[in-house]
């Protein structure tokens, strides 16, 4: 039986409901794809915070694709962008402040899913499996940050950055002699 299109809808219009092996499948996929991250992370030694906020604004842009499905897609496209303003800010924060933005990004963004596009208005353009892949991939995403983020590894010291403009500097002041 096709997921997306059974009789137990939640409410008169929407997507189905996921059974309790359905939630647990696609949750563990986006998981993996948080693994994946990880994997990312480490091999190309880039910041968790910083892969981690572009990660949250590309998976903040697909709900904008998805509502351009929807049957008031003007409406729900200007929803969604407001959206991707709000978690692009806590993303941004995050590559120049503290990676606790990306992190609160990431469970604000689970939570903010599960309400809107699973329980909510939103279910009517938003895949049920998508839409719980994405809470699996944010939670994830979001301990790996705030592991890495507590245990010290991946987070630039704050001399660092200041470290990295002196020295532009100072080769900018040699070649202008």
């Amino acid at each position: 039986m096709n997921i997306l299109h059974r009789p137990h809808l939640c409410g008169k219009t929407g997507h189905a409901m996921l059974d309790t092996v359905e939630i647990v499948i696609f949750s563990g996929l986006g998981a993996l794809f948080a693994v994946g991250l990880v994997v990312l992370a480490r091999w190309s030694k880039t910041r968790p915070s910083l892969l981690g906020a572009y990660a949250l604004i590309a998976v903040c842009f697909l709900y904008v694709g998805f509502a351009l499905r929807a049957q008031n897609s003007e409406t729900w496209v200007g929803f969604e962008m407001t959206a991707v303003a709000f978690f692009g800010t806590l993303a941004g924060m995050s590559i120049v402040g503290s990676p606790w933005f990306v992190t609160a990004g990431f469970a604000l963004h689970a939570a903010w899913t599960l309400y809107e596009h699973y329980l909510g208005a939103g279910r009517d353009f938003a895949p049920a499996p998508f839409v719980m892949a994405t809470v699996g991939f944010d939670v994830v995403a979001a301990l790996y940050v705030a592991f890495m983020t507590l245990t010290g590894k991946g987070v630039e010291t704050a001399a660092g950055p200041e470290r990295k403009l002196a020295a532009r500097s100072q080769n900018r002041k040699g070649a202008a002699k």
